[in-house]
């Protein structure tokens, strides 16, 4: 993994992070993942510190965005109780009124 373009910034849980220069820019590499560095920060102020937190938030929104595509969409009936009329005119549209 030491080539030209690798460059070990530290260990995180005693693996070594590495800050790369490829194709499309810098990123972090760290237990066979890679991670983008965004293009505003500047490569040499990079260190362990914020390579981990580069690498949580990363995480961390990875884990939301597949949470929400993984949520099944709720049903309309069953999200509104059987007391109430929840019966939208603007919502739903008649097919008499279609035809204007």
């Amino acid at each position: 993994m030491d080539n030209n373009n690798s460059v070990v910034i530290g260990k995180i849980n005693k693996k070594k992070c590495y800050l790369n220069n490829g194709k499309y820019g810098h990123y972090i590499t760290y237990d066979t993942k890679n991670y983008k560095v965004p293009e505003w920060f500047p490569p040499d102020k990079m260190d362990i510190d914020v390579a981990e937190r580069l690498i949580e938030y990363k995480k961390k929104m990875s884990e939301l965005w597949l949470d929400d595509t993984k949520k099944p969409k709720a049903n309309k009936k069953e999200e509104s109780s059987d007391d109430e009329d929840d019966t939208d005119e603007e919502a739903i549209i008649k097919p008499s009124k279609l035809k204007k």
